[in-house]
Parts: structure tokens; sequence; C-alpha cells
């Protein structure tokens, strides 16, 4: 088989989706013989069972993240979500007005996410939302002798910023305990600040910077929120309620981040959080497969000639279904969570590339029994295609590389039976989604894996010697 016509045969592949499959073997032959491929070529399937993981990792997320768009706080699924909020304040008036107040109070201003606690996917009888929220709130104050120093802060790099708040390390803190109570009409949620806070800021001179850090780990939930960017950003009001004047001042944030803790007890649980990059990376050892495809075609696997590119197959298309328990997660939404599976390729660098799956339909199969690739739904299996790993695994294994692949959890599924894959408009131009556009921050244990044994199904477009 050429170099060429195995190009040929990965350009045709995303067009044999269907066919792949629901036909049969020779129903796919005549398929590739009509399309004026070589007769030699032969499409045919292989399952591999029982294979093992020599190892399955989970890299668990901590990095902080920006929270341009939206933010998070609170407690859920075996993660605490905080913020940090970056404020810098160039304006004499607010120290002014600091120092001629008979009693001031400052407070955090966040407006509540409405598309998310709007949606009509959105569980609506979960409103109201009440609880005693306890709130730890830290802080570390910079003061500046010039105001060119503190403007100076304003051309930071937010990326600068993500890595100095990574090992946080605060000035001052203290806790505060307030009655939350949210319904479907409220849209602004004000937490109250420590006395100690507006005390700091009395004494920090004109100019300065406050970053804060608000924590909610006993928290019954998250609360999701506009972020810096959007048309409702967070700000940081300041009130004078002494006798002379009631007024109020506010600081608008500057930047913000959010900021996960895992809490997961169990320290050998393949467990993986949805809404963060969370990822399982599990490999499987290359002599079974190989053990299948030499029994399968009666010579020896892995190819050792020429270049050390086993050419006498193609890969159109591998599935890999593992066993799976739901029992053991839990979620806030109550939809199907797809799966999204990456493999590991071979590359010039020093260290295999990951890529990204393309997901391939089954249409017929997702019309009854809906889409493989999804936890928290119907079954106790997930199927997830590994087609360009298994590809590049096949024609590299003389090296004795494993098959490895990363997975994560993706967004909620609100159609789960239809095969568009896509949220799209329909011919009566209104909006179909099947995709809800909010992840589900829920917490799936995949450690069923580890002692579960896995299957994996291929299908092959082979050329024989002289066939």
């Amino acid at each position: 088989m050429s170099k060429k016509s195995i190009a040929v045969l990965f350009v045709l592949s995303m067009l044999l989706a269907s066919c792949i499959f629901d036909s049969d073997e020779s129903t796919l032959g005549s398929w590739l013989g009509d399309q004026g491929l070589p007769n030699s070529y032969k499409v045919q399937t292989l399952t591999v069972g029982d294979l093992t993981p020599v190892s399955a990792e989970v890299f668990q997320d901590s990095t902080p993240r920006d929270a341009n768009s939206r933010a998070v706080l609170g407690a859920v699924s075996g993660l605490s979500h905080d913020l940090v909020f970056d404020f810098i304040v160039t304006d004499t008036v607010l120290n002014t007005y600091l120092q001629t107040a008979d009693s001031a109070k400052t407070s955090i201003i966040l407006n509540l996410l409405t598309p998310f606690y709007t949606s009509k996917s959105f569980p609506q009888d979960s409103f109201p939302f009440e609880e005693d929220l306890s709130i730890k709130a830290s802080w570390k104050i910079t003061k500046g002798a010039k105001k060119s120093k503190v403007e100076d802060m304003l051309d930071q790099e937010d990326s600068v910023w993500y890595s100095q708040i990574a090992s946080w390390k605060s000035q001052n803190e203290a806790d505060t305990t307030y009655s939350l109570k949210i319904t479907k009409k409220d849209t602004v949620l004000e937490i109250p600040l420590p006395s100690a806070l507006t005390a700091d800021m009395k004494n920090s001179g004109k100019y300065f910077r406050i970053q804060l850090r608000l924590s909610a780990p006993e928290a019954s939930r998250i609360y999701r929120f506009y972020g810096t960017a959007s048309y409702y950003p967070p700000a940081l009001y300041v009130r004078n309620i002494g006798e002379k004047a009631k007024q109020t001042m506010m600081i608008w944030v500057q930047r913000m981040a959010g900021v996960f803790s895992n809490q997961e007890s169990c320290s050998d649980c393949l467990v993986l959080h949805g809404g963060v990059f969370d990822s399982l990376v599990v490999e499987y050892p290359s002599k079974p497969i190989m053990n299948a495809l030499s029994e399968f075609y009666g010579d020896d696997f892995p190819y050792t000639g020429g270049d050390g590119g086993d050419v006498r197959q193609a890969v159109i298309l591998a599935e890999l279904t593992f066993s799976r328990d739901d029992s053991q997660g839990s979620q806030e939404l109550g939809h199907p969570i797809q799966v999204v599976v990456g493999s590991y390729i071979d590359s010039a660098k020093t260290q295999d590339m990951r890529e990204m799956e393309t997901y391939k339909l089954n249409k017929n199969l997702i019309a009854s029994k809906g889409h493989p690739n999804m936890v928290f739904y119907d079954g106790d299996s997930l199927t997830l295609q590994v087609t360009f790993g298994m590809r590049d695994f096949i024609n590299r294994a003389s090296d004795g590389r494993t098959f490895k692949a990363m997975m994560r959890l993706g967004y909620p599924v609100l159609q789960d039976k239809d095969s568009t894959y896509a949220n799209y408009v329909t011919a009566k131009g209104d909006s179909s989604y099947t995709f809800f556009g909010h992840f589900d921050y829920a917490r799936y244990d995949f450690s069923t894996i580890k002692s579960s044994p896995s299957t994996l199904k291929l299908w092959l477009a082979t050329k024989r010697g002289d066939e």
C-alpha cells in the first residue's frame, strides 16, 4: 500500500462513518471498490477483549483561571471554588472619603449569571437557595508612595498575576457569616466583608492595591456570577453609614481569577471533575493488541522492517469500551455529560503530541440507544473513539510503546438521541441546542477502569501481500 493510498483512505474515513457502523464487511468492501480503490483492499473488524491498563492516572487541575466571562464561588462535588479579586485605587477621593467616614463598611457586589439560572435546562425547582453562608476573606494591600507606582500595576500581565496567586499568601484574614436567600427574581448578591479589611484600607495611604480572596468551602452549592469583562462586573462597595452622611463609593475590579481546591479523600480513585481541566490518562500494553492482530492475519505484528512503520493496514475507526458505574458520581444539573477524548500520537518533539479525537456518528445506534460517549446515562458502559491514536500506535508499535489516551468531562447533553451532535438552526428558524452552554461541575469516578477489562474494536482497511 503506497503512502498516497493510505492518505486517500484517511480522507475517505470521514465519509465512511455511517457505512462503517451500519454495514457488514462484504458491503464495506464493495463500497471501497465503488470508489475506485484496488480490490486487494479489505475492510475487516477486529475485537480485542480483556484489555487491562498498565497505568491509569488522574491529573487534577489546580491552576488559577481567568474569570473574565463568568465566575464560581462555593463548593460542590469534591471541589472548592475560590475567587481572587484585584482592585487598584488611584483616586484620592476614596481615601478622603474613608478618612472622613463615621462608620464605613465594605462589601462585594456580584451579579448572578442570569442566562444560567433562567435557562429552561436549569432545574427550576432548585429555588430558593437558602443557607447560612460562611465565607473566609483573606487579603493583602500594597501601598504606593507615588501614584505612578500603583498605576504600573495596571499594566501587569494577567498571566503573571495568575502565577503569583497560585501560591497565595495573605497579610490578613477574617471570617464572615450571613443568611443567604436567592429566589428566581434575584439577580444581585451582596457579600459583606470583614471590618478589618475596611480598617486596613483606611490606613493604606492615597494610592493602593487590594488583592482579595473569598472562600466558601462549607457552602452547600456553588454560585455562578458574571465575570470581569462582562456588562455586570463585580465591584467593591464602600459605604459610610454614620450620622453625618449615608454615602456610597464603588471600585470596579481590575481582574479576577478562579482557584480550585480539591477536597477528595481517596488518593487512588480515578475521579474527574467537570468545569475544570482535570484529565484521566490511561495506558494499555501493546502485546495483547499485537497478538490479536497476529492471530487475525496469520503473520507477525508489529512490523519491524523498513522505516519502522507498519503499512499493512490503515485504521479507519477504533472504539474503546469501558465499564462504568454512575452511582459513584454526583452532578448539579441532571443531564448526561459527554466524555471528551484525546490520543497521544508520535511527534518530532521530545514528547508525544496529544490530538483530540473527531467523533464519528453511528446514527442508528444513537437514535435507539443514545450517544455511547456519555456518563450519567442509561447503561453500564462508555465507548470512546480513539481512531487517531490507534492509527498511529499500530504503525509505530515496534518501538515498544503503549497505547495512551486522555479523557475529560465535557458539556451536558440536552438531546441525547440527536445525531447532529451540535447546536443548530432548524428548518423553521428555531435554535436547537444539543449541548448546554454551561458546564456541570460534576464529579465522576472512573476507578472501575482499573478493575474491569476494556474492549477495543478496530475497523481496518488492509492489503495482504499479493492479494
